[in-house]
């Protein structure tokens, strides 16, 4: 979908080939700066959803003259994510309980052949991922707040109709003083790279021009 880009995808630290540690918003984008420096990335539009939404934003705003923009898919925070507390408060003990757990180091990729109910999609996406890794990276996401002060780049933040994760009224408040971010929203739910990954494909290559 991007055969004339070049792009680069993230094994984020505790997934997939990467290594291990402790997992935060800013450790995450430590370590994606440390990746660009090493490729001379001398500009870039960071792309994230879910927990990856904030990640793309702080990277934005830490390179304010390299990236040209950044796009949120379904973002996670504090206040946009539904029942947010809820979920951090499940994460934290789903933590507690798997602490003593075997630590399973490599997650193993499946093919997206066959459509599941969505609270099963995230167990299907990260298989073979320790869950206590899993309910690190949930709570991140949830418990972080998204700021769109100081940022000045223009910016592309999609959102799924059928979503009941995220509260789009808020979403929406939030970049309303904004001019230079847009919303769109796709006919799917949360997992939008999963259920609508062509027209997502197609927002994100307007969205960044030639």
């Amino acid at each position: 979908m991007f055969a004339d880009r070049s792009y680069i995808v993230m094994d984020l630290r505790n997934h997939g080939l990467s290594g291990f540690g402790k997992f935060s918003i800013e450790a995450v984008t430590r370590d994606i700066a440390a990746a660009l420096k090493h490729e001379k990335i001398k500009e870039f539009i960071p792309v994230g959803m879910s927990l990856g939404a904030p990640i793309a934003l702080q990277l934005a705003k830490r390179f304010p003259e390299k990236a040209k923009g950044f796009v949120l898919i379904s973002p996670s925070s504090r206040a946009i994510t539904r029942f947010s507390r809820t979920i951090t408060g499940t994460m934290k003990f789903l933590r507690g309980m798997c602490s003593v757990l075997p630590l399973r180091k490599r997650l193993r990729f499946v093919k997206h052949t066959t459509k599941i109910p969505l609270i099963f999609n995230p167990f299907r996406e990260l298989i073979g991922i320790h869950l206590r890794d899993f309910a690190c990276a949930a709570q991140t996401g949830v418990s972080n707040e998204i700021d769109f002060d100081n940022v000045k780049q223009p910016g592309l933040i999609m959102s799924g109709s059928a979503d009941v994760l995220v509260r789009k009224k808020v979403l929406l408040r939030k970049i309303a003083n904004h001019p230079n971010i847009v919303h769109r929203e796709l006919p799917t739910h949360h997992l939008i790279l999963d259920r609508a990954p062509r027209q997502a494909a197609q927002l994100i290559s307007e969205f960044a021009g030639d």
